[in-house]
């Protein structure tokens, strides 16, 4: 076993959101080298592995990042579940690595659910045969308590995901554990506006150099489409998952395996357009947590138009 002073831990996390650019980011970060990131992207350690004891938790952490060298001053991991677990997780977080820096990117949360709800159908996560709308509906049912998950008949971190797009409800415990200078909030929208912008202000929050990013070629990466053969994509799927640790460090790989899957059996990129009657509907519900995200976090340049 290594000595404790000589173990790596992350000193940055990628802490939320989902279908807000958190696996692009993780990749084009990778890449520099003066970062290193996690064998997986998500660990997910601070959710589902944390067990309070000090030596046994910094021990499992840091198998996380056994390949990271001491010539590099960013060790990080991405798990965009830590937001929409922020009481429970921010704590563990503080107790294991307080002087880590987050980042936070937030998406419009109407945006981002519907990517949600599309990416996990292709993911076979939820039933293909579920309208969007019927979707909302079980969600907002379980939100308010009237139907369970057994009822609904779809696994209770699916129904959560309406709820995890009040983002100020979650960040709220971070920002009561973390100084401000340790916390980074931007947006997908930037993103997609200006990728080498955002690359040169995480820089900056990093403390890293962005020189290498000038000539960089930005690819999108975790694109949700929808397949031609389902059967297909369920065994990619599986394959996906079981081989993240050996593709995870091969990025380059992992593309061209990827393109030349899309090319086998891509139908289309993206998906249908949000129905006016949806986007309204969600308007309503994140209305108010929008108002508390402003007054969280201080900004009036929230780039969303709900």
């Amino acid at each position: 076993m290594k000595e404790m002073s000589n173990i790596n831990l992350a000193n940055f996390i990628i802490a939320g959101t989902e279908k807000a650019g958190t696996t692009s980011i993780f990749t084009y970060l990778s890449t520099h080298p003066s970062v290193c990131g996690s064998v997986i992207k998500e660990t997910d350690f601070f959710r589902n592995l944390f067990s309070g004891d000090y030596e046994k938790d910094t021990t499992k952490y840091a198998s996380y990042f056994e390949r990271c060298s001491s010539d590099v001053s960013i060790i990080m991991e991405a798990s965009p579940g830590y937001l929409g677990n922020g009481a429970e997780v921010a704590v563990r977080i503080q107790r294991l690595v307080p002087d880590t820096k987050l980042l936070f990117i937030l998406r419009n949360p109407i945006d981002r659910m519907y990517s949600s709800f599309n990416f996990h159908v292709g993911k076979l996560n939820l039933d293909p045969d579920l309208s969007f709308e019927e979707y909302v509906d079980k969600c907002i049912a379980y939100d308010s308590g009237q139907r369970t998950s057994v009822e609904l008949d779809i696994e209770e971190w699916y129904l959560k995901i309406i709820s995890f797009g009040r983002y100020a409800d979650y960040l709220k415990y971070y920002y009561q554990l973390f100084p401000d200078k340790q916390i980074k909030i931007m947006f997908f929208e930037n993103l997609n506006q200006d990728i080498a912008g955002f690359m040169v202000e995480l820089c900056q929050f990093l403390e890293i150099s962005s020189d290498y990013f000038h000539e960089y070629d930005f690819q999108r990466i975790n694109a949700t489409y929808e397949s031609r053969l389902k059967w297909l994509h369920k065994i990619a799927v599986y394959f996906n998952a079981k081989s993240e640790r050996f593709l995870r460090q091969r990025p380059e790989l992992k593309q061209f395996i990827v393109g030349l899957y899309k090319k086998i059996n891509q139908a289309r990129e993206g998906y249908d357009e949000i129905s006016d009657a949806s986007r309204e509907r969600l308007k309503q519900y994140y209305l108010p947590s929008i108002e508390s995200l402003q007054t969280l976090i201080g900004k009036k340049d929230i780039p969303w138009n709900i």
